[in-house]
C-alpha cells in the first residue's frame, strides 16, 4: 500500500461527485439514490423513485434528522441498517453539500469508498479489534472463531446491514459470512458488532448450564419469548441494539444457526 499524501476528504469529495456524474441514472448507496441535478444533486431514498408526495430539504444537515430515526420512530444505532425513514428529499447546490449530506446517512462512507476504490482502506481484523476492547467488552476478545463467524453472519449480512464487509476473523481466517454487494465498504467490526459479539460470548460461557437436550437457559429463554409472542398475536422485535432482549432480530438470526439446528429433528435439514 503506497503511502498516502494530500487532502484524502478533498479527494474522496471529487471523487464521489465525478461518480454519480458519470451515470445518467444516478447511483445507489446505501439506502439512497443519488442524481445530478442540473448543477446541483438530488437525494432520495431507493424506494421513492417517483419523487412524488416528498419533503424536499435544500440543506444538508438535515440528513441527519432523516437518518436518525426509522418509519416507526425508533433510533437506528447503525447508519447502515436497512431502515431508512422514506418521503424525502434533499436538493443540494456543490459538491460539498452533497457528501456533508452522505456523512450523515453513511458516517465516513465516501472517504471508505473512494479508499477502497484506490486500493488504500487499511481493514481490521475481527481478533485485532477485539484485542483493544476493555471493560465490559473485553469478553469479546474471547470468542471462539465458530461463534465469530456466527456472529458475523447474523449482524453483518446484508439482511441487517448494507456495508461491504471487508474485514476478517484474523490474517489466517477469512470471514465465512455474505460479505455483501453494496458501495459502502466496512473495513472493521463496529461498535454494534462488538456489542453483539459480547452477547454471543456470554451465550457461549453458559453452555455449561445445558439441560439434558442441550438447551440452554438463554435459549429457553428465547424459546419461551418466541411462543408466548405467536400466543398473544403477533411477535414484536426489540430494538436494534437490545442484544439482552430475547426477541432481537440479530439475537434470532444467531439462534437461527445455532439453536435451530438442535430443535430439528435428527438429520432434518433447515
Amino acid at each position: 500500500m503506497r503511502e498516502r499524501t494530500g487532502n484524502v476528504a478533498a479527494e474522496a469529495r471529487e471523487a464521489f461527485a465525478a461518480w454519480i456524474s458519470e451515470s445518467d441514472d444516478g447511483r445507489v448507496f446505501g439506502e439512497v439514490r443519488i442524481e445530478k441535478d442540473g448543477s446541483g444533486y438530488s437525494i432520495r431514498h431507493i424506494e421513492d423513485e417517483g419523487g412524488e408526495n416528498l419533503d424536499v430539504s435544500t440543506d444538508p444537515t438535515d440528513a441527519r434528522e432523516i437518518s436518525r430515526f426509522t418509519e416507526s420512530g425508533e433510533y437506528r444505532p447503525l447508519k447502515s441498517s436497512p431502515n431508512l425513514r422514506r418521503r424525502w428529499e434533499l436538493r443540494l447546490s456543490g459538491e460539498a453539500a452533497l457528501v456533508s449530506a452522505m456523512n450523515y446517512f453513511y458516517p465516513a462512507g465516501a472517504v471508505h469508498w473512494h479508499l477502497d476504490r484506490e486500493g488504500e482502506l487499511e481493514t481490521t481484523s475481527f481478533r485485532e479489534n477485539a484485542s483493544r476492547q476493555s471493560g465490559m467488552y473485553e469478553r469479546a476478545k474471547h470468542l471462539s472463531d465458530e461463534a465469530a463467524q456466527n456472529a458475523a453472519k447474523a449482524c453483518c449480512e446484508d439482511d441487517v446491514c448494507l456495508k461491504k464487509t471487508l474485514w476478517d476473523i484474523d490474517d489466517d481466517t477469512p470471514l465465512e459470512a455474505e460479505r455483501g454487494d453494496g458501495e459502502i465498504p466496512c473495513p472493521e467490526p463496529c461498535s454494534v458488532f462488538v456489542s453483539f459479539a459480547r452477547r454471543v460470548r456470554s451465550f457461549e460461557k453458559e453452555e455449561i448450564y445445558a439441560d439434558s437436550d442441550g438447551l440452554t437457559p438463554s435459549e429457553k429463554e428465547d424459546i419461551a419469548a418466541l411462543v408466548d409472542g405467536a400466543a398473544s398475536g403477533g411477535v414484536s422485535f426489540a430494538r436494534e441494539a437490545e442484544f439482552e432482549e430475547p426477541v432481537n432480530e440479530r439475537r434470532m438470526r444467531y439462534r437461527r444457526l445455532t439453536l435451530a439446528p438442535k430443535l430439528r429433528p435428527e438429520g432434518e435439514s433447515g
